[in-house]
């Protein structure tokens, strides 16, 4: 009896959440406002109590300060092997095969059942500063806040002629999608319940695309992310092919194509989704995998408005990505230059930029009154549930 009820309560809030799901803005930019990146785990194991410098670098990755101006979407899991660790953090231990203390393992989001390791390595400030950000993780991130839809990211193979085939391939169908592809029509009541910050008439259709050797050393940490955006990407048998991994909003990664799954209709398909409606909005239920961006987006990016209120265009972000002499650099686009100038060479830098005002986080995206009608909604449909439950048995 117990296990109907709660199935009917169950079914109740889904379909009464169901109609909440779908909007017309198109998943970039309703993944740019909306979608905060999953957290990576950082779990350093020490044995007694850390020095100072240690406990720096611990705040470097999570700061106890909510206005730090580091914001990396990772947390710290302290294991001191002095103090009698939980099971399972000793048999992870076991497994660095190593005895540099202290040490980290970084494990990703566990969006597959179960984390993925990322990296093992001493935690220094060497390897935490090129854990939270690099130089192509910054280009990445300025491009897409400059508002590239889709910045795409070709990992080389180390085998040029494939490297260049793929790269060649690229080019010439986002080039093509971005001249065919169209931007759905927004509905008003998507603005007015806070799916878009931004006039429709702002938005606009724009590819991007970056080249990284796998060799790189300072992209090593951001190399094994990508590698990690699905389980099997490390085997051996996708060692020697490039691949292509499409990035949007705050640092997700849809998925990874492969070889010769770098083709015409498999990046059609990825921009088609990517700049198409927003039909399920919740994040979870949607596909892709989140990298480590030391990036405080909720004050890049515009948050969501009230009911009623007058939306402005994004703002604040001609200051991004300047460098010291007052320049602002450049972000290669598809359209314009060859896609192998594309990795960046500048040492990485803490977000947000000094000049940059703090806003905000973002708000509900569902206005008081819609989610009103839902709860009521779904509070009518549990009790026909419950009747259906308790009603008496027709002989």
């Amino acid at each position: 009896m117990i296990r109907s009820i709660m199935t009917f309560g169950v079914m109740a809030c889904l379909i009464a959440a169901s109609s909440a799901k779908a909007c017309s803005v198109p998943v970039f930019r309703y993944a740019l406002e909306q979608w905060r990146p999953d957290n990576f785990e950082v779990i350093v194991f020490h044995k007694g109590p850390l020095s100072d410098a240690d406990k720096d670098l611990v705040e470097k990755v999570e700061p106890k300060d909510i206005d730090a101006a580091y914001a990396a979407n990772a947390w710290v899991r302290m294991v001191d092997l002095d103090q009698s660790p939980e099971p399972e953090m000793v048999a992870l231990w076991e497994q660095q095969k190593t005895e540099t203390l202290p040490w980290m393992q970084v494990r990703s989001p566990a969006k597959f059942g179960k984390p993925l390791n990322v990296v093992s390595q001493e935690f220094n400030e060497e390897n935490v500063t090129s854990l939270l950000d690099s130089p192509l993780r910054k280009k990445i991130t300025e491009s897409i806040l400059k508002g590239d839809s889709i910045v795409w990211i070709l990992p080389k193979s180390g085998d040029k002629a494939k490297d260049d085939a793929a790269a060649e391939i690229m080019q010439g169908e986002l080039k093509r999608l971005q001249a065919e592809l169209k931007l759905p029509e927004i509905d008003e009541q998507d603005i007015q319940d806070g799916f878009l910050s931004v006039n429709p008439d702002e938005l606009k259709l724009r590819f991007s695309m970056v080249t990284v050797s796998k060799d790189d050393p300072q992209e090593q940490a951001f190399v094994q992310m990508l590698l990690t955006v699905e389980p099997d990407l490390r085997d051996p048998e996708f060692a020697n092919d490039p691949m292509a991994l499409p990035v949007f909003g705050r640092g997700r990664v849809l998925y990874a194509l492969i070889g010769k799954g770098i083709n015409a209709e498999t990046i059609e398909d990825a921009g088609r989704f990517l700049t198409g409606a927003c039909q399920c909005t919740v994040k979870a239920q949607n596909p892709g995998v989140d990298i480590l961006t030391n990036v405080n987006w909720d004050s890049l990016v515009v948050p969501t408005l009230e009911k009623d209120t007058i939306l402005p265009a994004l703002t604040g972000l001609s200051g991004f990505g300047k460098e010291a002499d007052g320049e602002s650099k450049n972000v290669d686009h598809v359209v314009a230059e060859d896609a192998a100038s594309a990795v960046a060479s500048e040492e990485p830098k803490s977000y947000p930029p000094s000049d940059h005002p703090v806003v905000a986080p973002l708000k509900s995206s569902v206005s008081v009154g819609t989610l009103a009608i839902y709860v009521v909604g779904g509070l009518a449909l549990l009790v026909v549930g419950l009747s259906v439950v308790f009603a008496p048995k027709q002989s």
